[in-house]
């Protein structure tokens, strides 16, 4: 089985753990616009496109440390941590691990599981749960909401546009939101290691460079997307071969 066929295999398999309930919400949200007729001078419009640029930067760090911090919270089963990762590019990036936003929440999840998780050599365990995820599953919505909504801010901002202020408005809602619901559990977040400073330190120099041409940053490889998911894909392969086997009526 090629690792496309297996990657399709996950997601299939995966709606048996989905936090889709609220997905859906996602295809319906209205699109941010532009600035149609702009009031400001020239002079005026591009210091408010460099001020919009600056806060879509902070944005994406706050973003990312909340990621970093769900695996975390989801550690004590590298099932479950991996099952959210899988699905937040499944759903928010659309299967797709590159672009500025989406390729740079890719890159916090692997420096976090590289550096945090495997280290603590995890036991990986066929159809895991995390204690955490039942309760954890309710904040999936606003994870998937942030980086599709912030990846047409910054869309809007390299075409040269300006984001409506209600745009932001409505993505820092929903950030807040989503600290509002991990704000119970941020005590078992912090006894899994994590630490905010810590991790806002080493991922800023990824969302500093933005609105800069750099693909090597935003561009993971096919080989490195499958050695973080590489234990679902086997789970999967398993799966598939058991099946087969079953089928035969041996």
């Amino acid at each position: 089985m090629s690792s496309s066929d297996d990657i399709s295999v996950i997601s299939k398999r995966m709606e048996s753990m989905s936090m889709t309930a609220r997905v859906r919400v996602l295809r319906h949200n209205k699109r941010l616009q532009q600035y149609r007729y702009s009031p400001y001078t020239i002079r005026t419009k591009e210091k408010e496109k460099e001020k919009q640029k600056e806060e879509a930067i902070r944005l994406g760090v706050d973003l990312s440390i909340f990621v970093a911090e769900a695996m975390f919270l989801l550690s004590d089963d590298i099932r479950s941590m991996l099952v959210f990762c899988f699905w937040l590019f499944k759903y928010a990036g659309k299967r797709k691990f590159d672009g500025p936003v989406v390729g740079r929440v890719f890159r916090v999840i692997q420096y976090v599981f590289v550096t945090y998780i495997k280290p603590k050599n995890g036991v990986y365990q066929d159809g895991g749960k995390s204690i955490q995820w039942e309760q954890f599953k309710t904040s999936s919505y606003h994870f998937a909401f942030g980086v599709r909504v912030l990846a047409r801010i910054v869309s809007i901002l390299e075409m040269g546009g300006l984001v409506k202020p209600s745009g932001f408005e409505r993505y820092k809602q929903e950030i807040k939101n989503l600290e509002e619901n991990l704000k119970s559990v941020k005590d078992v977040s912090a006894a899994n290691g994590f630490s905010r400073e810590a991790i806002e330190s080493n991922i800023f120099h990824l969302w500093k460079s933005l609105f800069e041409t750099t693909p090597e940053m935003i561009n993971p490889t096919k080989s490195i997307v499958i050695e973080i998911f590489r234990p679902l894909l086997n789970e999967a392969s398993r799966d598939a071969c058991s099946r087969r086997l079953t089928s035969l009526r041996i």
